[in-house]
């Protein structure tokens, strides 16, 4: 752990899986945490670890570096809205960490600089047993002075910080490109396997060999053997979730004219997907449809 981030006190907002996880995470290395979440039972659980509550986003502030790990861009619009950004401390810095458009960092880049208030965009790969660990991989963007200030505590967050450079919003474009890659990924596992259950061959092998030679890591070996086993509860991360991912590449693409031949493909699995009922259930569920579709 960096020595200069031993007594650091910091605001933590966004209590869902991936961010008690975090919490937890900074907790067991000496920082103190100011938490704050819309919901009450994820905050009562971190303030008996350790946890500070505070009682307005406007106090978690006051620590000077806030980190934010919500949903969605429109949860990070709502919260740190002008209002709260202009009660900010001076030399206050907000680390987003939420994958969010590259069109939505841009308006959140300005709408900072104009209260004065750094912006860090910081979104992590990784589920929340890898943050709770420590070992995330962080995508990090922002202006020089800011990334000084807080790569410390990302170092703690996690296992690798990769610097995008001065402008937030190519850390979240970056982390857009990642997950487009993991939907292509599903869905390639998703026929594959497909294929070789009709013709009685053992998938979970299959998956192994995956894992094994061409295809290391958790993207493969862990989502694969989800997909093998029809397993997709507890969701590690939702189809809803993941459909919304798919949509942001779709627009970053559209935005910079790029032309995206599997978009349509991708675009109707989901669909049939969340019509389906499985907006709740691990993204890999999305296997689902090519064997509905393939009976």
């Amino acid at each position: 752990m960096p020595d200069q981030a031993a007594s650091t006190t910091i605001g933590f907002v966004g209590l869902g899986s991936m961010g008690s996880a975090m919490v937890g995470n900074l907790l067991d290395h000496g920082i103190d945490v100011v938490v704050w979440n819309r919901s009450p039972e994820p905050l009562e659980r971190l303030v008996e670890r350790g946890a500070r509550a505070a009682s307005s986003l406007g106090e978690v502030f006051q620590a000077g570096v806030v980190l934010s790990m919500l949903s969605n861009e429109s949860v990070v619009f709502d919260l740190f809205s002008d209002d709260v950004l202009a009660a900010a401390p001076e030399g206050a810095i907000h680390v987003d960490m939420a994958t969010i458009g590259a069109g939505a960092a841009q308006r959140l880049i300005e709408r900072h600089r104009a209260a004065g208030v750094g912006y860090v965009a910081a979104p992590v790969l990784g589920r929340p047993p890898v943050a709770a660990a420590g070992q995330v991989t962080v995508l990090a963007a922002g202006e020089p002075g800011a990334m000084a200030a807080v790569r410390p505590l990302l170092e703690i967050v996690g296992r690798r910080v990769w610097d995008f450079g001065d402008d937030p919003s190519s850390a979240n474009l970056v982390k857009i490109g990642v997950n487009f890659l993991i939907i292509h990924a599903l869905q390639a596992m998703s026929e594959s396997v497909a294929l070789l259950e009709r013709r009685g061959v053992d998938t979970s092998t299959f998956v192994e060999v995956l894992g094994d030679s061409l295809f290391p890591g958790p993207v493969y070996s862990g989502y694969g053997a989800m997909i093998a086993e029809q397993r997709y509860e507890p969701a590690l991360f939702t189809t809803e979730l993941g459909f919304k991912d798919l949509m942001l590449a779709v627009d970053a693409a559209r935005a910079a004219e790029v032309v995206l031949p599997s978009e349509s493909v991708l675009r109707g699995v989901f669909e049939d997907a969340l019509s389906n009922g499985q907006e709740q259930l691990d993204w890999a569920s999305i296997a689902e449809v090519t064997r509905r579709r393939s009976r």
